[in-house]
């Protein structure tokens, strides 16, 4: 409860915080100690002392991997919002709501990572995405912005029914929301069970931005302020991810059904990264390719949910990690232009070379080349399938696919240093720079030594 009581705590200070703080900057400091607030407590939480412990066991269970999870998620959020410390006022004078809308969104997270029950499970996901329905269209003068927030939410909203009658089709068949107690179901609602379960895996992979349920990324994305599509592809995506690998912890996947479920997550896949990766291929616009290009990194995560075991989780949460510090560091490079487009990346190489070299680094981790984060996130996912030599030809996909990914982000690479152009990128402050260079070493520091996350996720109290 720990994580919750202080997401919430924390949303509710920044609402308020905007009448009496109107330096940019301070609302930034105080939110990065806000978080680190949290951490704490999820630390406390992993080491048994929680607020209200036992209190509310048939709502919210102890879940180590989920507090862990969490903290990574709040982590990644104190880089996003150290690095984003001057965006934020770009977008509108509303600073306060703004970080205030990231910590409710937290508090989604924070049930998802804990949730015992399905109905908890349903309060997490809109928890999670009503903010985001909210902070797409925070851009007052931009069409495009309120285009998105409309099409989020409507969109959204379908889901949500999808999930909701998922959920009926499972209490209809087990007569209980309880997590542990969905795999005891009644022969004469099989087939509902499973329609149940279909339901509630399409829910969630349109939160993810799984296919054939991705198409409101790319406008949506395309349309955010670029700050915010930035949470939204990374600490958003994870916290799906989280509740998307925990609710299928119950399903009975080592049963004679569970080639049917394997079979089911195996053409979304292929789904997932034929259009993430095709789609990216064809745009424009780098933003828009970025977009393309977390469909795509949603096929590859996918694959850590073949199998849920401890292997499973820990790929899940590797390659959360390195994706997010990746499109963090790309986004903050792309917000610095008027117009996302490849020829503005022109002759960045020599204009701002820590910038450069950052968004080189992140975006080869991203195509998964060896000796970076990247590399190792989609080499755990792929083992997890591995495990089925039936999956082989899968794998083989996903492989011809991560070289078809090297064209678009090396084409981002090739504008920058190998294209001439009158690039006017300011100069980043000492901490930006600080950031970017350790945005870097993170992303390298995974892909030579990946067993020093391995060896924390492998500690008692997992």
């Amino acid at each position: 409860m720990n994580t919750i009581i202080l997401s919430a705590l924390s949303g509710v200070i920044l609402m308020f915080s905007g009448f009496f703080i109107k330096n940019n900057r301070a609302l930034n400091i105080l939110s990065v100690i806000l978080f680190f607030g949290m951490i704490i407590g999820g630390i406390f939480e992993l080491r048994g002392c929680s607020m209200f412990a036992g209190q509310f066991d048939n709502m919210i269970e102890k879940s180590l991997y989920g507090v862990s999870f969490f903290i990574a998620l709040a982590a990644l959020a104190i880089f996003y919002l150290l690095i984003n410390k001057d965006a934020f006022g770009k977008v509108g004078k509303h600073v306060a709501e703004y970080y205030a809308l990231i910590f409710f969104s937290f508090v989604g997270i924070a049930v998802l990572a804990q949730f015992h029950n399905l109905v908890m499970m349903f309060l997490g996901i809109e928890l999670l995405s009503i903010p985001m329905y909210i902070i797409a269209g925070t851009s007052k003068t931009s069409i495009k912005s309120t285009e998105a927030s409309v099409k989020y939410f409507l969109m959204g909203a379908f889901s949500t029914g999808i999930l909701l009658l998922g959920i009926a089709f499972l209490y209809g068949s087990t007569g209980s929301f309880m997590m542990d107690k969905l795999v005891n179901y009644m022969k004469d609602f099989e087939a509902l069970y499973y329609l149940g379960w279909c339901l509630i895996i399409f829910s969630f992979c349109f939160k993810v931005s799984a296919a054939p349920f991705h198409a409101w990324t790319p406008d949506v994305y395309d349309g955010t302020p670029t700050v915010f599509t930035s949470f939204m592809s990374t600490i958003v995506k994870g916290g799906s991810f989280l509740g998307f690998i925990l609710v299928l912890r119950s399903l009975p996947i080592n049963t004679q059904y569970g080639s049917y479920y394997q079979l089911l997550l195996a053409s979304i896949i292929i789904l997932t990264l034929f259009i993430g990766n095709f789609g990216a291929v064809t745009q424009k616009s780098v933003k828009r390719m970025m977009a393309y290009s977390s469909i795509a990194q949603a096929g590859f995560m996918l694959f850590a949910l073949f199998f849920i075991n401890s292997a499973s989780k820990e790929a899940l949460l590797f390659y959360t990690i390195s994706y997010s510090v990746a499109n963090i560091i790309i986004f903050y490079t792309i917000n610095q232009f008027k117009k996302p487009t490849f020829e503005n990346l022109s002759g960045l190489g020599k204009a701002n070379p820590i910038l450069a070299a950052s968004v080189t680094i992140a975006l080869i981790s991203l195509a998964g080349i060896p000796l970076t984060g990247g590399f190792f996130a989609k080499f755990m996912a792929l083992s997890i399938a591995g495990a089925n030599d039936k999956n082989l030809f899968l794998i083989v996909i996903a492989l011809v696919m991560a070289v078809l990914s090297m064209y678009y982000y090396f084409k981002v690479i090739n504008y920058i240093y190998f294209k001439k152009g009158k690039n006017k990128v300011k100069t980043q402050d000492g901490l930006t720079n600080f950031l970017l260079i350790l945005g870097m070493i993170i992303l390298i520091v995974m892909g030579v030594f990946p067993g020093i996350l391995s060896s924390f996720l492998q500690t008692p109290m997992w």
